[in-house]
């Protein structure tokens, strides 16, 4: 009989949960850059072996901030932390733990759901692992505790040994050869905002979201994608756009080379930039 559990991804931001279920999946499921907030709802990726099937959720980072979006991503994470087999909680030992990490372990040594210590980046040279020992000592409580690389993917069948011990008996929940449950234009949306996100750098306005109004594939061949970024002020809306539109053009050209080397499929893709200060208000993170 084989095995198969949900396992959520649970950490503080940008630890490296994403670049982790992405390369568990074995593709790109969960958009990834440098900066806070970027995963906004929980993400799906599934695992499949001889053994069964895990399917991961990636959730978003727990934050300290009480704004209206912080406060729906960490009653996000909480929602995730149930019904679930097993957890895997990701340390960053490049950085030193702070009131978040006890906020996150103060919640894991509540729950009765197993947990695995992912300790990340540890491809890394010690003297860039500042907290390295301070994650090694960590303890909640944990079934396991391993140290990898979610960029190296070094170790990760280790991890994936230590969770399939973890899982029930049970039949997949997901067709064996469907990688996640996003549907097509959440994907194209997430994607795009990933290369906003990576184009405007330390400059980045986090108020942003992108809303995919076309998604079809023409008759002579080419897709045609028309998709809206909305952020809360004018002032960001300008530095979206650039001098002359100069940066709209870059991010539509990163997200256009993707889509075609992942699709094989000629892209045509429209943006537009709109400002929407209550789009937050209606965000959704379910």
């Amino acid at each position: 009989m084989k095995k198969s559990g949900f396992v959520t991804l649970v950490g503080r931001s940008n630890v490296g949960k994403s670049t982790l279920l992405n390369a568990l999946v074995g593709t790109k499921v969960a958009i990834v850059t440098p900066k806070p907030q970027t995963t906004r709802r929980p993400v799906r990726g599934m695992l499949n072996d001889a053994r069964g099937q895990i399917v991961f959720v990636d959730t978003p980072g727990i934050f300290q901030k009480k704004d209206a979006l912080s406060l729906r991503l960490n009653k996000s994470v909480h929602e995730q932390l149930e019904g679930v087999e097993a957890i895997v909680y990701v340390v960053d030992p490049t950085r030193e733990p702070g009131q978040e990490e006890q906020d996150i372990q103060a919640i894991l040594k509540r729950t009765e759901v197993p947990i695995v210590l992912a300790i990340n980046k540890s491809d890394l040279p010690e003297e860039e692992l500042p907290a390295l020992m301070h994650a090694r000592m960590i303890d909640i409580g944990q079934r396991a505790t391993l140290e990898i690389s979610a960029v190296k993917r070094q170790n990760l069948n280790l991890l994936v040994d230590a969770l399939f011990d973890l899982l029930p008996e049970g039949e997949p929940y997901y067709p064996d050869l469907q990688m996640t449950d996003m549907e097509r234009r959440e994907w194209l949306s997430e994607l795009i905002r990933e290369k906003v996100f990576l184009r405007l750098d330390e400059e980045l306005p986090y108020s942003v979201h992108v809303v995919v109004d076309e998604d079809e594939l023409r008759e002579n061949g080419v897709r045609h994608i028309a998709a809206r970024i909305l952020t809360s002020e004018l002032r960001y809306k300008k530095m979206i756009i650039g001098a002359q539109g100069s940066l709209i053009k870059r991010i539509g050209m990163d997200a256009r080379k993707e889509l075609e080397a992942s699709s094989g499929t000629k892209i045509y893709l429209e943006l537009e930039v709109e400002v929407d200060p209550e789009w937050q208000k209606r965000f959704s993170v379910s």
